[in-house]
C-alpha cells in the first residue's frame, strides 16, 4: 500500500492512545512493574513520530527535487506545521506555571528548570545536573522530539532524496553507540534515555519503518496475527522482565525496534482486523488527544480535588482505586477542551497557509 497521498493512517491515532495509557499508568501506579509500561509509551510515541516526520520530510526533499518547491519554503513550512502543533499548548502551560509560581512553589519548577522547559532543553538539565524536576519529569520526552526536529529536517531537505535511509541509519548507530559508552561509563540507565543522540537515534528508527513503506513487504509479516503478537510482546514484556539497569540497556533498543516494526506493520497493511480494532471511536478519540493528555496528566492529581473540596465545607473519603480513573477523566476533559477551542484552530490556521511554489524557470 502506498501512503504518500493519504492525510491519515489508520490505526495511529488507537496507538496513540495506548501510548498515552501505558504513560498514564506508569505515572499514576508507581508499584510493582506497572512503572515500566511508560518506557514502552514513550517508544511508540517515539516511532510513530519518526515515521510520519520522515515521511513528510522526504516528500518535502522530493517535491524540491521536482522544481515544486524550495528548500527553505520546504523547511519553513515544515516547522511552522511542528510550531503549531507543539508550541501553542507547551508554551500555554509554562506560562501558567511562571504565573502561578510568583504566588505557590511548585516542587521541580525552580532555578534553571524554568528556562530549560522554555528552550526545550529540559532532558539536558536533567542529564547535567542529575536533577528530576517533579511533575514537569514528563517534559524531557518533548525536549528530544523537537531537539530532532531542529537537526533532522534540515538534514532530509538538504541533502538528496536517496540520502535519507542513509541518514536515519547513521542516527541510529550513532544512539547505540553513545547509549554503550554511557553505560561503560556508568551513567545510570535512567539518564541515558535523556541524552538527546540515543533519543535520536529511537526516533530514526521509526524513520526506517517510514521509508520501508515504498517496500513491498512479505503478507505474513503483516498480518493481523503479526500486528497482534508485536503488540503484545510490547504490553508483556515490560510486566515479566526485571527492572534493573543491566537489563535495561539492551531492552529499550529492543522496545524502540519493536515499537518501530508495529508502527510499520500498522500502516503496511490498513485492512487488518487489529487496525479495525485501534479504529475504535473510544482509541481513536483519545489518541488524537493524546498530546494535551500526555502534558496534562501529571498536573492533575485527586488529592488536589479533595483539597478543593475543602475549601468549600465539602470533606469526603474514597478508596485508594478510585483516585486514578478520576484523574484520568479529568485530563481527558481538559485535554478534549484544548483541542476543540486551543490547538486545533491553530492547527487549521498553520495548514490553510499558503505554500511558496518555486520560481519558475526561465
Amino acid at each position: 500500500m502506498r501512503l504518500d497521498d493519504e492525510r491519515r493512517i489508520k490505526g495511529f491515532d488507537g496507538l496513540r492512545a495506548i501510548a498515552f495509557i501505558f504513560v498514564f499508568i506508569s505515572h499514576k501506579f508507581h508499584q510493582g512493574t506497572y512503572g515500566s509500561l511508560g518506557g514502552d509509551g514513550v517508544m511508540l510515541f517515539f516511532a510513530l513520530s519518526g515515521l510520519l516526520i520522515t515521511r513528510i520530510l522526504a516528500r518535502t526533499r522530493v517535491a524540491v527535487e521536482a522544481g515544486e518547491t524550495t528548500t527553505l519554503a520546504g523547511l519553513g513550512r515544515f516547522y511552522l506545521r511542528r510550531s503549531a502543533r507543539i508550541f501553542p499548548i507547551y508554551y500555554a502551560t509554562i506560562g501558567f506555571f511562571l504565573i502561578a509560581s510568583l504566588f505557590v512553589h511548585f516542587d521541580g519548577f525552580e532555578g534553571g528548570a524554568p528556562l530549560a522547559m522554555l528552550l526545550y532543553a529540559t532532558n539536558i538539565y536533567v542529564f547535567t545536573t542529575d536533577h528530576w524536576v517533579g511533575h514537569f519529569n514528563h517534559f524531557w520526552t518533548l525536549a528530544i522530539e523537537e531537539q530532532f526536529y531542529l537537526v533532522f529536517a534540515p538534514l532530509l531537505l538538504f541533502t538528496p532524496s536517496k540520502a535519507a535511509r542513509h541518514i536515519c541509519v547513521a542516527f541510529v548507530v550513532l544512539g547505540l553507540v553513545t547509549q554503550a559508552g554511557l553505560g561503560w561509563a556508568g551513567v545510570s540507565a535512567r539518564v541515558i534515555g535523556l541524552d538527546p543522540l540515543t533519543g535520536f537515534g529511537y526516533l530514526a528508527l521509526g524513520g526506517l519503518a517510514g521509508l520501508s513503506l515504498d517496500r513491498r513487504a512479505p503478507a505474513w509479516l503483516i498480518s493481523m496475527p503479526a500486528q497482534a503478537i508485536v503488540a503484545l510482546a510490547l504490553l508483556i514484556v515490560p510486566l515479566t522482565v526485571l527492572k534493573d539497569e543491566v537489563v535495561w540497556r539492551f531492552y529499550a533498543p529492543a522496545v524502540a525496534a519493536t515499537a518501530a516494526f508495529l508502527v510499520f506493520e500498522i500502516a503496511e497493511n490498513q485492512t487488518s482486523r487489529f487496525v479495525a480494532l485501534l479504529e475504535a471511536w473510544p482509541l481513536r478519540n483519545l489518541g488524537r488527544i493524546s498530546y494535551g493528555c500526555y502534558i496534562f496528566h501529571e498536573f492533575i492529581h485527586f488529592y488536589n480535588v479533595e483539597a478543593a473540596a475543602r475549601k468549600f465545607g465539602v470533606v469526603f473519603e474514597a478508596p485508594d482505586w478510585i483516585s486514578a480513573p478520576i484523574e484520568l477523566v479529568l485530563t481527558i476533559g481538559l485535554a478534549t477542551v484544548s483541542w476543540r477551542f486551543f490547538e486545533r484552530p491553530i492547527m487549521a490556521w498553520a495548514h490553510r497557509a499558503p505554500q511558496k511554489a518555486a520560481p519558475a524557470a526561465a
